[in-house]
């Protein structure tokens, strides 16, 4: 056996051990999760920020939900992971690939899935929606979910553009599942940037929830 070999193991193994890891870290996090139990009526979509990525992740491998992943290296990583943890991948961006990646998420809410996507990706800025998640509610009919998370202490990754964070053991996590949003299927092109503000409206007051329940003394997350 040579190096080569161990090396390949050791890429092809690794994100799934990262993601057991991260389940496991996940479970040290006094998390208290509000309105998830809506993701479970039917397909639907769930919206969040790029950077939660790593609060969530775990949170919602148990629905079962199809998340759309970059073709590039880092998203082929995240797409073994990712499937470690429940979930069904689809391949695709807002850059490339992303006509056969966001149909494949309209397949699969059709199929009766519940769909998941960082809108404000793949390279920013943050917070800005694009109108790919806009488009798989629209066209599929389902519901969509903002969701907002807030968390006492965490690990903020600096470098990363997203400023994604791991919540680090032993801290306090909310996460917010807020009312869903509804857009037509048949409308005009032009109204679709007004519909991305919409999104990035509810994810912020999501938020903005989650960070008043886990300040709430009473809470008890």
């Amino acid at each position: 056996m040579t190096i080569t070999y161990f090396k390949d193991r050791l890429d092809e193994h690794w994100p799934v051990w990262a993601a057991i890891t991260l389940r496991l870290m996940s479970r040290l996090v006094r998390t208290k999760t509000v309105g998830v139990e809506q993701t479970t009526k039917g397909p639907c979509g769930i919206a969040h920020w790029h950077g939660d990525e790593l609060a969530l992740i775990p949170r919602f491998g148990h629905i079962g939900p199809t998340i759309l992943v970059s073709h590039s290296k880092d998203g082929a990583i995240m797409a073994k992971g990712a499937t470690a943890l429940g979930y069904g991948v689809t391949r695709g961006s807002s850059t490339r690939g992303a006509v056969g990646g966001l149909l494949a998420l309209i397949k699969a809410v059709r199929k009766g899935h519940a769909v998941v996507l960082a809108v404000d990706g793949p390279q920013g800025p943050r917070g800005v929606c694009k109108p790919g998640i806009v488009r798989v509610v629209q066209k599929s009919g389902v519901p969509l979910y903002p969701v907002g998370v807030a968390g006492s202490n965490r690990f903020v990754f600096k470098k990363s553009w997203n400023r994604a964070y791991l919540p680090l053991p032993f801290s306090r996590q909310v996460v917010w599942v807020d009312k869903p949003l509804y857009f037509p299927k048949k409308i005009d092109n032009s109204i679709i940037p007004e519909y991305c503000r919409r999104v990035e409206r509810a994810i912020r007051a999501a938020q903005k929830k989650a960070e008043a329940l886990l300040q709430w003394p009473h809470s008890n997350p």
